[in-house]
């Protein structure tokens, strides 16, 4: 209770420095919805490529019969930095290697699925695997230069990675080379590592989030580092890993906290820290076989909460940080969280009630980045991407549980991706990190014949 009091006394500190001390225009905005009461344990139905998915933002696509719900989207507009140094002093100048999860290399066997009676489609099939593989290596490629010039982001280059060997592990089990995902995830993992080396080398500790970028990098290491566990079946190099992302988690939220505290860290990190918190301790209970999390659930609500406030606070105010579609992200966000916790509980009629909220919330911010932010040049289209993935992770949710609805909402969502693509293709510049945030564009738009193709296989 005393750190929720010192964040708040902060919190309206850091709002006098920045100086927006404005007669508000009209009176701040409040939630209509009551607080949750937790008044029954919170069931964790997480697998874990579920848990890795939602941490890593990953996005599945939605269909009419979802299988999976997908995580919430970044927000980067509203991070405003005060350069600061955060570093602790226990681990000032101090550098760590971690150990590397060792997986046999597979023997690649490629083999061709082909139907005498349907060449022609089955060839149309294997041209169209070839180009997804093809992007996602660009992809790949492309954010990897953007990342190691500077020019990309840590959370943005972690995205790019995950949706493209997320896309390369599909294609191979389509085509039944399944054995191949263990090099593929191996091959990610050495693109982390040389994340880690190229900031740990860097050694600023007066750089802007520099040490905090660095715990976030860890931590994506240790979650790479779970999933080849699971993949090689190794509990107990599973257990070991998970003990690195219960540790990373809860030193990167403890650094954006103090970063967000003074007005170094944005909205968008504190909510990262605090859901990868979250998530940690979903997955430890999980992995331990507890049925029951009622703490992490309610301390990521309340910072969601938090966040809408703020976002409010500066929207009645005038200020830039609390634009119409940061108002809209914020809301959606939260609402998205707690269409979750009531889904937990099978109270389906609540979880609809809040996906319904977080999918019309992220499709009104969406809409307003693409319609009017981005021809005035003051929205990109990577903002514009990772709002859509927010909408999707919407849709999908409330698909699972209004399956009546399902092709209504898939129709709009994927209409929504087809202007992306469109948009993207009509971009000439593709210099600086331009190239990346196209290809993730056309990424996504394979995702979706990746599962569409999955589905057509199951029947």
């Amino acid at each position: 209770m005393s750190d929720r009091i010192h964040f708040c006394i902060s919190f309206s500190l850091l709002l006098f420095m920045v100086g927006l001390v404005i007669a508000p225009s009209s009176s701040q905005s409040t939630s209509s919805e009551p607080p949750l009461h937790y008044q029954a344990p919170v069931q964790s139905h997480q697998t874990v490529q579920k848990f890795l998915d939602e941490e890593s933002e990953q996005t599945a696509f939605v269909s009419i019969n979802i299988k999976e719900v997908v995580p919430e989207t970044k927000n980067r507009e509203i991070e405003q930095y005060i350069p600061l140094n955060v570093v602790p002093q226990i681990m000032a100048g101090k550098t760590e290697q971690q150990s590397p999860v060792t997986a046999p290399k597979p023997k690649i066997q490629f083999q061709q699925q082909s139907r005498p009676e349907n060449q022609r489609s089955s060839r149309a099939v294997r041209q169209k695997l070839e180009q997804t593989v093809a992007t996602a290596n660009n992809l790949i490629n492309q954010s990897e230069n953007s990342f190691t010039r500077g020019l990309l982001p840590l959370v943005d280059y972690n995205l790019a990675l995950n949706l493209a060997y997320d896309s390369k592990i599909k294609v191979a089990a389509l085509q039944n080379r399944d054995r191949i995902k263990l090099q593929l995830l191996n091959e990610k993992r050495n693109l982390i590592q040389n994340a880690v080396e190229q900031l740990q080398s860097m050694n600023q500790p007066a750089a802007q989030g520099w040490y905090g970028d660095l715990v976030h990098a860890r931590l994506i290491l240790a979650q790479n580092d779970y999933e080849i566990a699971g993949a090689i079946r190794n509990r107990d190099l599973q257990q070991a890993a998970l003990g690195q992302i219960n540790r990373f988690a809860n030193e990167y939220h403890a650094v954006r906290v103090e970063e967000f505290r003074v007005g170094e860290a944005g909205l968008g990190e504190f909510r990262r820290a605090s859901r990868a918190v979250n998530l940690a301790r979903q997955e430890q209970n999980f992995f331990n076989g507890v049925k029951k999390d009622e703490t992490s659930l309610m301390d990521y609500t309340e910072d969601l909460r938090q966040i809408e406030s703020a976002v409010d606070w500066f929207a009645s105010n005038g200020a830039g940080m609390g634009r119409a579609d940061l108002v809209d992200l914020s809301k959606a966000h939260l609402n998205y969280a707690q269409g979750k916790y009531y889904q937990n509980q099978n109270r389906e009629s609540d979880s609809q009630n809040y996906f319904n909220d977080s999918l019309e919330q992220s499709k009104a911010a969406w809409e307003m980045r693409i319609d009017q932010y981005y021809p005035r040049g003051t929205a990109s289209l990577h903002d514009i991407t990772t709002t859509w993935i927010l909408w999707n992770a919407s849709g999908s949710a409330l698909s699972e549980s209004k399956s009546n609805q399902s092709v209504t909402i898939k129709q709009d969502i994927t209409a929504g991706l087809d202007r992306m693509v469109n948009i993207a293709d009509q971009i000439t510049d593709r210099r600086g990190r331009m190239a990346s945030d196209i290809s993730l564009v056309h990424c996504l738009k394979n995702s979706e014949f990746l599962d569409e193709l999955k589905n057509s296989q199951k029947k």
